[in-house]
């Protein structure tokens, strides 16, 4: 997810080492990851738009690196979003789901995504337990 790729792209931060290896070098990203991340890449660490597009770009300008949930992937989302009572998380709820639709490993420093991910049935590696 976001943490672990933020994690593993950035040398500085305090979890590289840990995420660093779980970076897919070939396989795809979920596209909402790599948009969150370049958010967070120019919001919390202040890089440029062309230095956060360039920390993404093996995977975010190749089509095959990017991995999309087809509309039917979101319908069936919001189908268990109140069962789930999700609110500001369905953004974890939506990785998830994409990992467990694209068979993607989820990666995680994130304990509510791990959480969320569980609750979808979703398999995911909470890398700080």
């Amino acid at each position: 997810d976001t943490s672990a790729l933020v994690a593993a792209l950035l040398t500085q931060h305090q979890h590289h080492a840990l995420a660093r290896p779980h970076l897919p070098s070939e396989g795809p990203i979920p596209a909402i990851v790599l948009a969150e991340t370049f958010a967070q890449l120019r919001r919390t660490f202040g890089l440029t738009a062309h230095a956060a597009t360039t920390a993404l770009s093996h995977w975010a300008l190749a089509e095959r690196r990017i991995a999309a949930l087809p509309a039917s992937g979101y319908a069936e989302l919001f189908r268990v979003a109140r069962p789930l009572q999700l609110g500001g998380n369905v953004h974890d709820a939506l990785i998830a789901k994409t990992c467990s639709q694209l068979d993607l490993p989820l990666v995680t420093l994130d304990r509510r995504q791990h959480a969320v991910a569980l609750a979808l049935g979703v398999d995911s590696h909470y890398l700080l337990s």
